[in-house]
């Protein structure tokens, strides 16, 4: 019998399948997972692609964690498709913070995850849990690239009308939008068509503008790791996991930039902050494994 782990973000849904013995058979991507942002129709129809292509009647454990797994309609549609799929073994469907906690590192310890939105999520040596942050872009999701970009947005209409000095920020925006009016910069903002990650993808002229010394980039990078560090400082005080290992998450997060280094500098305050020793993907199917 076989292991599944399954890995739903809001963009793409990646598998890893493993033998009996726990060793990787391979791993496939498909289409986004967050029911709340593609509707049930289209969950249903990414579930029933994955189901068939590895073929889930001969999977004896599965772990799905994703985006959106707070809303019960997922378990139940999930439940649904894996019967009508042959399924008959044991599954559980978690928030993708807990997996990629698994795949971050053995034992006690944080991680924090700062890619379009951001969480932070720790579990302590008597298996507790807790979580901080990740409650959407419209109330939280502090130092995330959402976060990041509409900070940079904001700071270019205040350049533009005189609340800021400098133009940096202001001149990086209107060459990515192609604009040149501040109520273009309005006009983006509010379409309806703009999504949170539309936004967030402006949080690389804070990254670029801080590496060069813009001190409103820095400032808005600041910030953001001020925000991160209070995720983590509530889940260390809930769980008394003070001094810990902190894993470093997510898009903004994952590779050697100036933010990254803002945050680093902040978490040291607070404990270790670590590269993750595997992905969320390995994490999903190594809490599958750990299931049986």
């Amino acid at each position: 019998m076989r292991i599944m782990g399954i890995d739903g973000g809001g963009t793409h849904t990646r598998v890893e399948l493993r033998d009996e013995h726990n060793q990787m058979l391979f791993r496939k991507e498909f289409g986004a997972f967050n029911v709340n942002a593609i509707g049930e129709d289209a969950f249903r129809e990414l579930l029933r692609q994955v189901f068939a292509h590895c073929g889930v009647g001969d999977v004896s454990r599965l772990c799905a964690g994703g985006a959106g797994a707070s809303n019960p309609e997922m378990g139940r549609i999930l439940g649904e498709e894996l019967d009508m799929a042959g399924f008959s073994g044991i599954w559980k469907l978690c928030g993708d913070q807990e997996i990629a906690l698994r795949g971050a590192m053995e034992g006690p310890g944080a991680a924090v995850i700062a890619g379009t939105g951001s969480i932070c999520f720790g579990k302590n040596a008597a298996g507790e849990t807790a979580r901080s942050g990740g409650y959407g872009h419209l109330i939280d999701d502090g130092g995330s690239g959402y976060a990041l970009g509409r900070d940079v947005l904001a700071g270019a209409v205040r350049q533009a009308d005189g609340r800021r000095e400098g133009w940096a920020l202001l001149q990086r925006v209107y060459e990515k939008l192609k604009a040149s009016r501040p109520e273009d910069i309005v006009s983006f903002v509010y379409h309806p068509d703009t999504r949170k990650s539309d936004v967030a993808a402006f949080s690389f002229i804070a990254l670029e503008l801080a590496e060069a010394g813009d001190p409103e980039a820095e400032e808005i990078l600041r910030r953001g790791a001020e925000e991160l560090a209070q995720m983590v400082e509530a889940v260390q005080r809930c769980l008394g996991l003070e001094g810990c290992g902190i894993a470093l998450l997510g898009g903004l997060l994952s590779q050697d930039n100036v933010y990254r280094k803002m945050v680093c500098d902040r978490l040291k305050m607070l404990g270790t902050p670590i590269y993750p020793a595997h992905d969320a993907l390995w994490g999903a199917a190594q809490m599958a494994w750990e299931m049986g």
